[in-house]
């Protein structure tokens, strides 16, 4: 929800920095893996309670994902193979930040296991959304917006790594989103594919 609505207003912002990219020919393939390899190093500090650090890696992460598709609009470079290593390497991050909250906080590991059971089934209902519906927008593939994005599965891991006492209720909240962002946009799928069946 944050990335839909907050996003328009730092685009131009984000413009300049990619523009700097382009200009260090940069590729947005190039900018994801590095996204990808940040947050793995935020979860590795994660694990080993460095959590400065961690923070620093992670956000670093978060804001190279967003310039690799910037990177690519501004080229002329936007595929849906992109779009696709994109994704998987994000969920690579958030997968590999679940194996540092797990070194550094075994006692939660029933939340991290619905995390990423959340995590399965919202990844899926986002593709199959993607393929179904017809794109209007700037990305590469449909999007669709969901209660839950990128930027709060951001916010949550802060939230944890500063509020490690409250890390079951918060993961609890949060993973009660998710499903209902998942449960949500599956609905959305079955009626769509329901009412091109009865067409």
């Amino acid at each position: 929800m944050i990335d839909t609505k907050v996003r328009p207003l730092l685009e131009a912002e984000f413009k300049k920095m990619a523009a700097f990219l382009v200009k260090a020919k940069c590729t947005p393939d190039m900018i994801s893996i590095f996204a990808f390899f940040l947050g793995i190093i935020a979860a590795v500090f994660t694990g080993m309670d460095y959590r400065i650090f961690a923070l620093l890696f992670l956000w670093l992460s978060g804001l190279f994902d967003v310039l690799d598709g910037t990177v690519a609009r501004l080229t002329g470079k936007s595929s849906a193979e992109g779009a696709l290593l994109d994704l998987i390497l994000d969920r690579m991050v958030e997968v590999g930040m679940i194996f540092g909250y797990y070194f550094w906080m075994p006692e939660h590991a029933f939340m991290y296991l619905l995390f990423l059971a959340g995590v399965i089934f919202n990844f899926s209902t986002f593709l199959a959304a993607g393929s179904l519906y017809k794109n209007l927008g700037e990305k590469s593939m449909h999007y669709d917006p969901g209660i839950l994005e990128r930027t709060e599965t951001f916010i949550l891991f802060t939230l944890v790594l500063f509020l490690p006492q409250a890390a079951f209720h918060l993961f609890l909240f949060f993973n009660l989103l998710m499903f209902l962002t998942g449960i949500l946009r599956f609905y959305g799928i079955y009626r769509f594919g329901d009412k091109t069946g009865n067409e």
